[in-house]
């Protein structure tokens, strides 16, 4: 790479919107146009008016990523014209992706390995005036800020500057206005790139009490899209673009109301706005915006407006590979609309990270993007993001060994038991994938979680927590989602997590040789659980309390009893039964209840209460959603990628499929029906899929299964009837 960085002699005072230009002319054949590029803070690239690139990829503090092409299709015979369009950030604008001082870019492009086309001061710079940018109220400033587009596209001419070439001594390129080197990396996952254009359709046209004339528009189900505007309307008129994931209703005393999802009115929250220059003008999002539906207010009715959505995904389907896409179908159609709203949740939450809500937030936190990646396994063998999510957080890791709960993001968030999540989510990427390589760069980062939770343990042996949010749940009884008292005593919970990260942490040092680490880890978890039996038992009550100190009770405890080891048998049965039956205990949330059908599952009750746990989904379906809520009881957020936990019961659960063998080497094909008679699909594998078809006609099931590559199939029935095959396919009845 030869080119240089390249900025404006000046550094900006507010968000702005830069136009990078050059152009150059070609005659000849051409067989590659070789780009590498980036940018501060996000660029899109357009080359002879195509769209090939966005990035760069969101990353840490420290790092910067730099995405290849070859834009050899881009290019034609004679004048060629390269567009740049760079959204640099200042201030608390969008704070999950990293800027420095100045907007800049770089370019390195090589045609035929031979013509050089590089980032210098033979680029122009125009920074657009017409476009000013603003945080919306409610809606957090890691999401993209909003759009104010005044009359026509207007630009300013600026100067521009070298700032710094590559160090190649070094091997890196040098950050401006700093004396350390700066590391400029490889994107880790594929260009996104927003799909076709596609008009959205209008529900509803209405002038209101106010004399603005409104215009309604439905996407059909929710979406992540970039938005754009085609309009003619007289000069001056005022349109504000309101974005909603429901239609909602407004209480007497000013409350929102969700009920039926398309029953209602567009209640402002996040807006565009544009001034119209009386002239045929169009308007496009930079970033993505999230919604169901759309109001544009106007001051009065335009002459011509419409508007049109290109989704925004990370695509699991488009990126699998050896067929490796999963899908579910059975004879209840409501099992099959679960598995794609699940998609379409999950979909929606992914983008250049894994998300907790594309709506008000768009924050890569553990727990969400642990769960999301379990889920994602389920609909595709690709591990993109997933891997993405382990390497990203490390650079949050701080000195005590807390990872920070949500990254990369400016703001300093430390939730004690996420860190936690991490160490359980390596553990599942190991058995997803079998990547063992890749896994044991990462065994020091969960160590140094580890021995920050043995530094947290009081004199009873119990961890107590009193840095950061002690968040554990969304329980409405519960202060921001701390269980009572849990600020100033021992969570019980927290030193049960310990207690099973300990245990995934030990498997995971199995596997990679660290036999000796391994034993270590085991010792501490059954020292752990001890002292959670001695102190935390309640035996009156028949449960595990909260909190040390107060007595008061919640699934949790049981779930995480159970998952960590407290508990095992008959025990852990009984236990789980006695919680399941209690009307008095705080219930988990939809996040949660991933975990509570895990330890249903490890108790052997997962048939007979997994229907119950699922009637949230059910009620969520009824009342039109079309992504899973973040919670029914406070349903700020409409799509929460956490809360997608019926793909992994649909794929895992009712088809059957779960790994014994790390990277799906020993497979477990043991279906729970679940009151369903017939149900089919294909489940993901590194090396390819397994499809599984059931069928139960009266006393009779039959199990047909089909591997794409040989492997150990254990098929078992649900009267408990099993058979193990080596190969391919297997078949199994209790004919």
């Amino acid at each position: 790479m030869n080119a240089s960085w390249i900025t404006i002699p000046v550094k900006p005072d507010r968000t702005a919107l830069y136009i990078f230009k050059k152009t150059f002319d070609y005659v000849g054949e051409a067989n590659s146009f070789k780009i590498d590029i980036s940018a501060d803070s996000r660029y899109r690239l357009y080359i002879n008016g195509r769209e090939l690139a966005a990035g760069p990829c969101q990353s840490g503090e420290g790092t910067t990523h730099y995405e290849s092409l070859d834009a050899v299709r881009a290019l034609v015979q004679g004048e060629n014209k390269i567009e740049v369009r760079v959204f640099h950030l200042v201030g608390d604008h969008w704070l999950n992706m990293w800027r420095r001082e100045k907007p800049a870019l770089f370019f390195n492009g090589v045609i035929n390995d031979k013509v050089e086309i590089l980032s210098d001061t033979s680029f122009t710079c125009e920074r657009v005036r017409s476009l000013a940018f603003y945080n919306c109220d409610e809606i957090m400033d890691s999401v993209a800020p909003f759009e104010h587009m005044n009359g026509d596209w207007v630009t300013e001419p600026l100067d521009t500057v070298i700032m710094y070439a590559p160090n190649y001594e070094l091997n890196f390129y040098t950050h401006w206005g700093t004396t350390e080197p700066y590391m400029l990396e490889p994107r880790p996952i594929p260009i996104l790139l927003p799909e076709e254009k596609k008009p959205i359709e209008v529900i509803r046209e209405y002038t209101d009490a106010d004399g603005k004339y409104n215009i309604i528009l439905d996407a059909g189900a929710y979406t992540t899209a970039v938005v754009s505007l085609e309009l003619l309307a007289k000069s001056g008129t005022h349109l504000r673009i309101c974005y909603a994931e429901c239609m909602m209703k407004q209480g007497e005393n000013g409350e929102i109301i969700k009920g039926q999802r398309d029953d209602g009115d567009v209640i402002t929250i996040g807006y565009d706005t544009i001034t119209a220059s009386g002239k045929l003008q169009s308007f496009e999002t930079f970033w993505y915006r999230a919604f169901r539906f759309i109001k544009i207010e106007c001051e009065e009715k335009p002459e011509m407006l419409q508007a049109y959505q290109a989704r925004s995904v990370y695509c699991f389907e488009k990126f699998a590979r050896h067929g490796g896409v999963g899908g579910f179908k059975s004879d209840d159609q409501v099992y099959s609309d679960m598995w794609s709203v699940g998609v379409n949740t999950l979909e929606c939450s992914s983008h250049e990270t894994f998300v907790d809500c594309p709506y008000y937030e768009q924050r890569q936190y553990t727990m969400d993007g642990g769960l999301e990646a379990l889920f994602a396994w389920r609909l595709s063998n690709d591990s993109g993001l997933q891997k993405q999510l382990i390497a990203s957080m490390v650079a949050s890791q701080e000195p005590s060994g807390m990872i920070h709960a949500s990254y990369p993001y400016y703001a300093h968030q430390i939730i004690p038991t996420f860190s936690l999540y991490y160490v359980l989510h390596l553990r599942e990427y190991l058995r997803y994938t079998g990547d063992v390589s890749f896994v044991k760069k990462y065994i020091g980062v969960c160590e140094r979680v580890l021995e920050a939770f043995e530094g947290m343990r009081n004199e009873q042996g119990l961890v107590l927590s009193k840095q950061g949010w002690c968040f554990l749940d969304w329980v409405n009884t519960w202060t921001i989602g701390v269980p009572n008292g849990g600020q100033k005593w021992p969570i019980t919970v927290y030193s049960m997590m310990y207690a099973a990260a300990l245990e995934s942490q030990a498997q995971v040092c199995q596997a990679c040789g660290r036999v000796g680490l391994a034993q270590e880890y085991r010792e501490r978890r059954n020292a752990v659980i001890g002292s959670i039996n001695e102190h935390c038992y309640d035996p009156e009550k028949g449960m595990y309390i909260d909190v040390v100190g107060m007595r008061e009770f919640s699934r949790h405890t049981t779930v995480w009893a159970i998952l960590s080891g407290c508990v095992e048998g008959e025990e852990a049965q009984a236990l789980m039964k006695r919680t399941m039956e209690y009307t008095d205990v705080s219930p988990c949330s939809f996040a949660m209840n991933y975990y509570v059908l895990r330890a249903l599952e490890k108790a052997g009750l997962y048939d007979q209460y997994a229907e119950g746990i699922l009637d949230g989904w059910r009620t969520m379906l009824k009342l039109g959603c079309t992504t899973w809520c973040e919670s029914l009881a406070l349903p700020r957020s409409e799509c929460h990628g956490w809360s997608s936990t019926p793909i992994y019961e649909m794929s895992a659960m009712i088809l059957g499929v779960q790994p014994t063998g790390d990277g799906f080497e020993r497979v477990r094909i043991q279906p729970h029906p679940l009151g369903l008679s017939h149900a089919s699909g294909r489940v993901p594998t590194p090396w390819g899929y397994i499809d599984v078809e059931w069928k139960r006609e009266g006393e009779d099931f039959t199990l047909t299964a089909f591997a794409s590559r040989a492997c150990e199939l254990e098929l078992i029935l649900p009267s408990g009837k099993r058979e193990c095959v080596v190969g391919t396919e297997g078949v199994l009845s209790d004919k």
